[in-house]
């Protein structure tokens, strides 16, 4: 009876050995195919990031070159509104010198009617 139990606590002894071991192999097995599907998913968070970046950096030389363009254009809009400014205060200076021009001619016109009528007169 002692040799039957010893046998039958070899023969689970056994098993559990046999269990310890695919257990052994089923966490081995498992880690690996945690750390391959941790490598790939940083794997593939890099590329995404790397693809991210590409875009963002693609994005802001965009941004960078249509500011660019727009201080251009308000540069060329400035240097217009300052012309059209100075373009006005010439037309206004000439305005000015041809109403001198006007006044000095209707003074010499009404000094010359002034003698005529002063000479008919006489």
């Amino acid at each position: 009876m002692d040799k039957e139990i010893k046998e039958v606590l070899g023969f689970i002894l056994d098993k559990l050995n046999e269990l310890d071991t695919k257990v052994d192999n089923l966490e081995s097995s498992m880690g690996l195919r945690i750390d391959n599907l941790e490598s790939k998913m940083e794997l593939r968070i890099d590329n995404f990031e790397s693809k991210m970046e590409l875009r963002i950096d693609n994005l802001e030389s965009k941004m960078e070159l249509r500011m660019d363009n727009l201080e251009l254009r308000q540069d060329e809009i400035y240097l217009v509104v300052k012309a059209i400014e100075h373009n006005n205060q010439v037309h206004r200076a000439e305005i000015d010198n041809l109403k001198y021009t006007v006044n000095n001619v209707e003074g010499t016109l009404n000094s010359i009617g002034d003698v005529i009528t002063k000479r008919k007169a006489i």
